[in-house]
């Protein structure tokens, strides 16, 4: 919850003059995701949608996966293991595994 607000101002400076198709949402250090956390995601990959962007979640931890799946967001985001992802997108192998 501490963080939420400022993932979001984050993000937002992150992507204002950016033009991009794709975004990869890295939840490596990520432990836990509680109801903030939760729709500050909801909140970015909305407006990322919004401007057709597609968007990809990988390295969830097992409680972060079951998180995303019982909130639905499962519906709105493409999740991919890190072994799914590596294989979709070989030109991150490096940065994903350090």
């Amino acid at each position: 919850m501490e963080n939420s607000r400022e993932f979001y101002q984050e993000f937002e400076r992150a992507i204002d003059s950016q033009n991009f198709g794709k975004l990869t949402m890295d939840f490596h250090s990520v432990k836990f995701l509680d109801s903030s956390g939760i729709g500050a995601v909801i909140k970015a990959s909305s407006a990322l949608h919004n401007r057709g962007v597609e968007i990809f979640v990988t390295n969830l931890n097992k409680n972060l996966n079951s998180v995303f799946r019982l909130s639905g967001l499962n519906h709105i985001l493409s999740i991919l293991t890190l072994d799914e992802y590596l294989s979709k997108f070989p030109e991150f192998q490096k940065t994903l595994e350090a």
